[in-house]
């Protein structure tokens, strides 16, 4: 939304051509590139903010969360390590074998491969599903919250329909869990079958193999936590960036020290204050259409 174009929606605005929600959802739009660009901004610029008394609590919490990642991916290639140690442990027991157990135990890996894989997807599908639900619920409150405040009977009604859609895709998702779970469950059988046919004779090789395949499951665990862990902190610094980001954008031009970690930065700030004047007067508009 430019100026220009702002005088013609004004001139059309007198002739009753509204188009409210148009504005609205304009304004969204651009919302979400501005935070987009203050995120970029603000990740490139702030190690140069420390003087800027203003974002000092932005600036040192993302020195702080800086140490927390590094210190979290240390904690990872650790597990790594230890993962890798645990597999090659494994490997070796497995290998501890005669040649009458040779293809049972090629067939029990296959086996142990194939229940690793279905596992990690079932995993990934909760995972899926699991955000699908978050969707519904935000989904749901929305509908709620516009209900009690009279909002926009259209935009409650493509919420409805959101939610619809997140109940049948969060049903499949369960019938795919459901699936996965039961291919894991057959394949554990095969593999306990496989384990009771190569006898007595190899409950020792079991035994020290059970030990390392529970390194390797809590290796996987750890890593998995820590994984989850990094993304936590990630996220918490992206909303420091974002408000390092706005303030200095702000502040181009008005304060130096502003003016100069942006000097590199000159284009993509004058693209935020573009978006910044286009959600102003789209906002402007959308209240013009409510008098």
């Amino acid at each position: 939304m430019n100026t220009s174009r702002y005088i013609i929606s004004r001139i059309l605005l007198s002739f009753g051509w509204h188009r409210k929600n148009r504005r609205l959802t304009e304004a969204a739009d651009e919302m979400h590139l501005l935070r987009q660009a203050e995120e970029i901004l603000g990740e490139d610029v702030w190690e140069l903010a420390e003087d800027i008394e203003e974002i000092s609590v932005e600036y040192w919490s993302l020195r702080k969360l800086k140490m927390d990642v590094a210190k979290l991916k240390d904690a990872i290639q650790e597990a790594d390590v230890l993962l890798s140690s645990s597999h090659e442990e494994r490997n070796v027991i497995l290998t501890q074998t005669n040649k009458e157990c040779q293809a049972l135990e090629a067939k029990r890996n296959d086996y142990i491969k194939g229940s690793e894989k279905l596992i990690a997807k079932r995993d990934r599908t909760v995972a899926e599903a699991k955000q699908i639900k978050r969707k519904f619920e935000a989904a749901r409150t929305k509908i709620q919250v516009l209900g009690r405040e009279g909002g926009n009977e259209e935009v409650i009604a493509g919420e409805r329909q959101k939610v619809e859609q997140y109940k049948k895709e969060f049903g499949e998702l369960k019938k795919q869990r459901d699936v996965i779970g039961a291919q894991v469950a057959a394949l554990d059988e095969k593999i306990m079958h496989v384990e009771e046919t190569l006898g007595h004779d190899r409950k020792r090789l079991r035994d020290e193999a059970s030990s390392a395949y529970q390194s390797i499951g809590k290796a996987n665990r750890d890593i998995s936590k820590l994984a989850a862990e990094v993304g936590a902190v990630e996220a918490e610094m992206k909303l420091h960036f974002c408000e390092i980001g706005r303030y200095v954008s702000h502040h181009v031009g008005m304060d130096e020290t502003c003016t100069r970690i942006c000097k590199d930065h000159a284009h993509l700030v004058a693209q935020m204050q573009s978006l910044r004047s286009s959600i102003a007067l789209n906002h402007k508009l959308a209240a013009m259409a409510n008098v």
